[in-house]
């Protein structure tokens, strides 16, 4: 007799729930990995978000203490183009002192050179008066004694040079020299006017005097170089001129040099 080896329906409902159970383990198991996918998605994005953020915030502080450096460099190359702008402005101050400073010793030089020049020209032509010759001079030229040993004693005063000088503890120049003289002596025609100074009465006297071609003991001799000295006729000896030059009081041969033209003083 043939066993039959097929199971009824009832031996095979364990197997079939259990293989449904399975399924459904396994249907849970991927609902819970679909769900948590996303999470899981969601909290990798955020991490490379949170990442890149950090990293993107690192180099904007790494950009702004780059440009901190930057601002401070530039603060200093500002200063110091300032500080170079100064001393490039002190040093253009300074080249213009020196450059003035050369100038006036380029003039002061000019000066003495002209000076030495002058000195050795009028060492030429220095005429020696002393008191016994004055009174000579003054017995053959009645009128002339005052005048020249007036003038003497200022010499021997050893009155100095001044240009645009005042007075006798300042001293003169030669124009403002002769003025002086004039003043002194009471000549006619050379009151200062209102506010005028003996200086500027010094350089008007060639305007002021009256002009002469015979020039005679008293009267004034106009040079070129600026001198205004007295003239006193000598044919014995020689003509000769006295008067502020650079050195003093000095007494000069007439032609010492070419005069400019000759004016006549009237004496009181």
């Amino acid at each position: 007799m043939k066993v039959s080896t097929s199971l009824n329906p009832g031996d095979q409902l364990p197997a079939l729930l259990e293989r449904i159970e399975r399924r459904e383990k396994s249907a849970r198991l991927r609902g819970v990995l679909y769900a948590l996918l996303p999470v899981v998605l969601t909290v990798v994005v955020l991490s490379y978000a949170q990442s890149s953020v950090r990293n993107a915030q690192k180099q904007v502080d790494d950009l702004k203490t780059e440009a901190s450096t930057y601002t401070t460099q530039i603060d200093t190359l500002k200063k110091n183009t300032e500080s170079y702008k100064t001393q490039s402005q002190s040093m253009q101050g300074n080249a213009e002192n020196y450059k003035n400073q050369v100038t006036e010793l380029q003039a002061q030089l000019a000066e003495t050179q002209k000076s030495l020049s002058e000195a050795v020209s009028l060492s030429r032509a220095v005429r020696t008066i002393d008191y016994a010759n004055a009174k000579e001079l003054a017995s053959r030229f009645p009128g002339s004694e005052s005048l020249l040993l007036d003038i003497l004693d200022l010499g021997r005063r050893r009155i100095k040079w001044k240009p645009g000088g005042q007075s006798v503890q300042e001293g003169f120049d030669s124009p403002s020299f002769a003025a002086h003289i004039l003043r002194q002596k009471r000549a006619t025609g050379i009151e200062l006017r209102p506010g005028e100074s003996l200086s500027e009465a010094g350089r008007s006297l060639y305007d002021k005097l009256p002009p002469t071609t015979q020039p005679k003991t008293g009267d004034l001799v106009f040079y070129s170089a600026g001198y205004a000295m007295f003239y006193f006729a000598d044919p014995r000896d020689g003509n000769f001129v006295l008067g502020m030059t650079h050195f003093g009081v000095t007494a000069l041969k007439s032609d010492f040099a070419k005069p400019a033209g000759y004016r006549q003083v009237q004496w009181r």
